[in-house]
């Protein structure tokens, strides 16, 4: 299901499933033009493993400028997995809008807790999801040797 709203002359878009073959591109694009440290094979793979993704999309003028993807973690947690704006449209409250978007669709469809993982490197979003109503639950170490913070919000 696709739909759309436009807010501050952003248009924001929803997907449940997997995303076309444009969209998942347009997706990966953004993913590599925001994250230096992209692994275009690790977001492929998750992907590809979760049927119910959720995906927020954000537009300016037709041009593609914000993300967020998410999927259920389990029955009663929501798990928002990915996320970036180009940071030409940081600080507008474009990811502010995605995150409300995702959220209200994990309080729609039953969830009862958002979960969400950032790393110290991302202090923006760590200030996101503090300013949110997350709490940090757990910070380890992960394969690669990154530290991971994890945030959970009860819905």
């Amino acid at each position: 299901m696709q739909n759309g709203m436009v807010k501050n002359n952003i248009l924001y878009k929803t997907i449940e499933g997997y995303p076309d073959t444009k969209i998942y591109q347009d997706i990966v694009n953004l993913y590599s033009e925001i994250f230096e440290d992209a692994d275009l094979e690790f977001l492929k793979k998750r992907v590809e493993k979760n049927a119910k993704l959720f995906s927020v999309l954000a537009y300016y003028n037709n041009q593609f400028i914000g993300f967020k993807v998410g999927y259920p973690y389990d029955k009663d947690t929501f798990y928002g997995w990915i996320s970036g704006v180009l940071p030409n449209y940081r600080k507008q409250g474009v990811g502010t809008q995605i995150a409300i978007i995702q959220e209200n669709f994990a309080k729609d469809n039953g969830f009862k807790k958002l979960r969400t993982k950032s790393m110290n490197t991302y202090k923006a979003m760590m200030i996101l999801n503090l300013k949110n109503g997350f709490d940090i639950t757990k910070v380890y170490t992960n394969a690669k040797g990154q530290t991971k913070i994890v945030f959970e919000k009860l819905l």
